[in-house]
Order: structure tokens, then sequence, then C-alpha cells
């Protein structure tokens, strides 16, 4: 019985044009090839499986081949058909995992200086090359820097990031992508096709996305699924959940479904029928952590085309969920499952993880930055004060002269830059109305409940637009301190927006109000302060200052309004 070839070695591209989903790489290499600018070393990266070591394979192709170098090679010569078989003389492929050392390196450098033995060139590919050691390394930078004419390097790696700098700055760097699904499905379709193999698209869409961009993985689970199904029989999403145990698409729009239905029993029944199918929790969970993922741009972003990667039938179901849900729930309910995916992925009892996961999700409200939140009662505020005209609760706060009026920037989560501008008195703005402790009382009962609860265990000391003290039993007055800037902003709301003084004051035990300064007494001393602080001002101007240097002069006198 002759040996299977499986379809990854199968149907390996042999030219550039039959890579698959690197036209950025393949075309630059090809421009190069045409217009003779190859460089002498190439780093080729990229994840498993997206094709580069085939591509470093092909270039050795492009440039020994008989009609070449050539962008295109022919693929019928002795170098071309060596190369394709892998015992090309003058094509030297290393592992760097297994060839690591310096003794390897030093053998390397001794191999490639002489000429070619049959070719045009010798093409070194160094595979996984970040796995050699600092001191091979070094041993190959002279080398790389200054190589045999002869000699053209391509080094392909999946972690460029352990490359040394010196080794990186002489090579020509291409970053070989992950193929999207949609493409990889279309590649799928294709090759079975030359199999005489009937697949369903959903099957082929579920396999794709399984492979996660890797066109090598793709083809290795696709031998598995037909080997599964039988020849001559039509390859079904069933047949793709049942032969790999992945998680069913389906399974996780249900189970987004029941979480924004906030249905748990739902949810666990959902949970319940994959994990009694056999399906592998762990997958599960990060397959649902990705859904989550898909679900928040859509319900954020309009155009996710290149965002969300998934076939056009299901990017569609997605959209109709998306719509179905707040931006900020979408997000919560990711921020939450990974917190929990992260454990389900250690745990020894995942499925009740999950299950406590699940009804967390169907819980979760939406999460808002403080400083949203913030602006929002700002802005609730300023209705329910009135506006600059209107009346809330029968009080009329229209703004008075002299009034502060606030515009806020966002400086960043949970914080607001406040900048404020005075109105002058000469711009015919009206006075607040006098408004009694009872009347403002009245106001808060429906518009601010809690303050309106703090509030209403207070003895008014005072109470008008110059300043309003409010006197607390003990144990109460912890809590009005705490409160204390909602309680200024809702008096100044009160007053037309402007600025009142408020002062919180604790009662003594027996009932009076502890020993603390009058409204008036405080207003003066303020204001004494303000006056000195604006005497020392003066008194430092630089053009004061200066004025007493040139006429030898001092200070009589400063007089503040």
């Amino acid at each position: 019985m002759s040996s299977y070839l499986v379809l990854a070695r199968k149907y390996r591209p042999q030219t550039f044009a039959e890579i698959v989903g690197q036209d950025h790489v393949t075309r630059t290499l090809k421009n190069a090839i045409a217009a003779g600018r190859v460089h002498h070393a190439f780093l080729f990266t990229g994840a498993r499986g997206v094709g580069k070591t085939t591509a470093a394979r092909i270039l050795a192709k492009a440039l020994c081949c008989e009609k070449g170098p050539t962008a295109e090679p022919c693929g019928q010569c002795e170098p071309c058909t060596e190369i394709k078989n892998g015992n090309a003389v003058d094509v030297i492929e290393i592992d760097g995992a297994s060839n690591r050392g310096i003794d390897d390196v030093r053998g390397l450098r001794e191999t490639v200086r002489y000429q070619p033995a049959k070719y045009r060139r010798k093409i070194v590919i160094v595979d996984e090359v970040h796995m050699l050691t600092t001191e091979a390394f070094n041993a190959l930078l002279k080398t790389l820097e200054e190589p045999p004419p002869h000699v053209t390097f391509v080094f392909a790696t999946t972690e460029p990031h352990k490359i040394p700098v010196t080794i990186l700055s002489r090579c020509q760097r291409y970053d070989f992508k992950l193929v999207p699904t949609v493409r990889l499905a279309a590649h799928l379709a294709e090759v079975l096709a030359r199999e005489q193999i009937e697949a369903d698209p959903e099957a082929l869409a579920l396999l794709a996305r399984e492979a996660a961009g890797s066109v090598r993985d793709a083809l290795s689970l696709c031998d598995q699924v037909v080997a599964f199904v039988g020849p001559r029989v039509k390859i079904e999403r069933t047949h793709v959940i049942d032969a790999l145990g992945v998680t069913d698409r389906r399974a996780l729009f249900e189970l987004a479904d029941a979480v924004l239905a906030r249905d748990a029993e739902a949810a666990l029944r959902v949970l319940d029928a994959a994990h009694a199918g056999g399906g592998d929790l762990g997958q599960l969970a990060r397959a649902f952590l990705g859904h989550l993922r898909d679900l928040a741009v859509c319900a954020t972003v309009q155009d996710v085309s290149g965002l969300v990667d998934a076939p056009a039938t299901e990017l569609e179901a997605l959209r109709a969920q998306a719509g179905a849900v707040e931006p900020a729930l979408a997000g919560a309910l990711f921020e939450r499952f990974a917190l929990a995916a992260d454990e389900i992925a250690r745990s020894t009892f995942p499925k009740m993880l999950i299950e406590l996961a699940l009804l967390d999700l169907v819980r979760a409200e939406p999460l808002y930055p403080l400083g949203d939140l913030l602006e929002r009662l700002e802005d609730l505020e300023k209705r329910t004060a009135g506006g600059g005209g209107g009346e809330s609760g029968g009080v009329k706060t229209r703004p008075a002269a002299g009034t502060r009026t606030g515009t806020g920037t966002s400086t960043g989560r949970g914080t607001r830059t406040e900048t404020s501008t005075k109105t002058s008195p000469s711009t015919g703005a009206e006075p607040a109305s006098p408004l009694s402790w009872e009347q403002f009382l009245a106001d808060l009962a429906e518009r601010a409940p809690a303050t309106y609860g703090t509030l209403a265990l207070a003895k008014p000391v005072a109470f008008g637009a110059d300043g309003v003290a409010l006197a607390f039993e003990p144990g109460d007055f912890g809590v009005a301190e705490m409160r204390k800037p909602e309680i200024e902003k809702l008096v100044a709301a009160a007053f037309g927006g402007q600025r009142v003084a408020v002062t919180l004051q604790a009662l003594e035990p027996q009932g009076t109000a502890a020993a603390a300064p009058s409204l008036d007494e405080t207003n003066q001393r303020r204001a004494e302060e303000e006056r000195e602080r604006r005497r020392t001002e003066a008194r430092t101007h630089p053009a004061v200052t200066a004025a007493r240097e040139i006429f030898g002069a001092d200070i009589k006198d400063i007089k503040v309004e």
C-alpha cells in the first residue's frame, strides 16, 4: 500500500502566488528579484503554519532556477526539482533548536566560505533561529555582516523578540500575518474540491476558526475530519464538532442570549448540553470569551470590517445580538468573564466555575467611568435646577448676578477640571427668588432622596443666599460631612447657581450647638484673609518692586477694595 501524503504537504505552495494570505510579503520579494535588489539576509517572522519556511524554499528556487533569478521559478529544472524534494546540495536547511551551539555555527561559517557546488547561489535557511545561543549569534554576526557574495541567509522564527538587535539590524524583516477565517475557509474549500470531497460552508468556517489563522493547522484538522467521516461523505458542521471536540458556535450565541435575557436557567442548560456532548470546557470558556469580545466590538463600533474575524452569516447574527446590549454592559460582561476564564484554565472543576461565572454575568450591570457618572449627575442637576429660567418643585432658580457658571473638561477616567466665569452685574440677570428651608427640603424629597434623608435631620442655624449653617446631632454629623460637596452643589442650584458658603456644625450631647464662630464672624475672617492675600500680591508685584528700586522709595499704604 502506498504511503499517504497529508494535505499540508501535498498542497504545499510551490510559487509565490500559491502562498495564502501573505500578499504583502510575496509582492515585495517578487519585485526585489525582478529589480535585482535582493538582500543578503532575510528574517521571516510570524505564527506557526503561515508560510515562513515555504516562502524561504520558494525564494531559494527563485534565486537558483536555471531561468533565473526570476520571480516565477519554472519548477521543472534540476535546482527547482531538487529544492522541492529537499535534496538540493546548495540549499542548507538547519533547525535552530537542534543546531544551536557555537560549534554548529562555526561549521556553518566554514561551509558558506566555499563556492556553490551546482547552483548559482548557496541558500542557508535557519528555522526557529531564536533558539541559537548568545555565543552562536555572536559567532554568526561577522559572517552576516560581511557575507560571501554567493550566499543568501533566510532566518525563520516565531519569536523575533528573542533575537539580538545586532542580528535584526542586518536582516530584511518580513512579518507574516495570521490568515483571516474567511480566506482560510475559502482555501480549505479549494483543497477539498481538488480532493473531490464535499463540505458544508459552516463546517469549513468552523475548521478555519479552530485553526486560528494557521494554514498548516487548518489542513491538519481537515485531514482529521476527513478520516472521521470516511470517504465519499459530505462533511457537515456536526462532523467537525464530533471529530475535534470543539464548541458549537451556536452554543455561544445561545449562552449570550440567555445572559442578555437574564435567564440563569437557560444559560446553565446550554452549558449542561455542551458538557454532556463531551466538549472541552476550557475551550468553551475561551470561545465564549472571544464571543463576548466580538459582541462588545459590534455594540460599540459601526464598521467592524477587519475587527471581527467571522463569516458573513455569523457577523450578521453578532450585529443583531449586539443591538440588544449597551456597549458599557457588553464591556462589563467581557471583563467579568475574563477573570473567570483565567481561573477555569487552571481548575480541576471547571464546570462549577463556569456555572458561577454565568450566574454572575446574568446579574451584571453596566460599569461606567466615574468621570462619566459625574458628568451625568451635573447634567441632571442642571436640568432639575431649571437650566437658567425653569422651575423645579415650584421654586424658581434663575441665575443671579455674580453667578459662577461652570464648564467641565474631562481630564481622564474619574477626573474633571472645572473652569468658571463670572456674570457681570450689568448683564441684567434676575436675582434668585427668596427660598425657605422648608421649600428647599420639599424640593429635594423627589430629586435627591438620599441627601434629603440626611438634611431632614439637620437643624438650620442660618439659611440664605449669604450663607447656610446647619447643625446635626453627633451621630449624624459624620454622614453630613461626607455629603458636604453634594449639599453645596444642591444649595448653589437652589439659589440660582451662585456659590453659597455652607457650614456644618455638631450639636453637643445636651442638644445645644457646639461652640463655633457665627456666620458673620466667619465671613469677616475670610474677607480679611482675602484682603491680606491681595496686599501681599501687590507688595511683591514685579512692577512695584522695580519702582521701589528706581526711586529708592518705600510703600506707604496699600488700599484694597
